[in-house]
């Protein structure tokens, strides 16, 4: 696995940690500014995937409502036309 290096100086370190404190403080984890820095890499990496896969879950959860809307007004309307039929 290529390891990179780089320089930060104080004033830049002194920037990020309040960040990642406040990372750290919603999401429950304890990050030193390394492994903030090493995580915020990899998710800019995974982006256009985890984008794409989003799209792709609300692609689905829509044609599920809509199916679900579907059956609803099939059921409301036998039950409605059925009601005519009642004595």
């Amino acid at each position: 696995m290529p390891k990179f290096t780089i320089d930060l100086s104080d004033k830049a370190l002194a920037g990020l940690q309040p960040e990642v404190n406040r990372y750290n403080g919603n999401a429950g984890t304890a990050l030193t500014v390394a492994e903030w820095i090493d995580l915020h890499l990899q998710e800019i990496a995974i982006a256009p995937d985890l984008a794409a896969a989003i799209d792709q879950l609300r692609k689905q959860q829509e044609a599920d409502a809509n199916a679900a809307l579907a059956a609803a007004i099939t059921t409301a309307r036998d039950e409605l036309l059925a009601s005519l039929a009642a004595p």
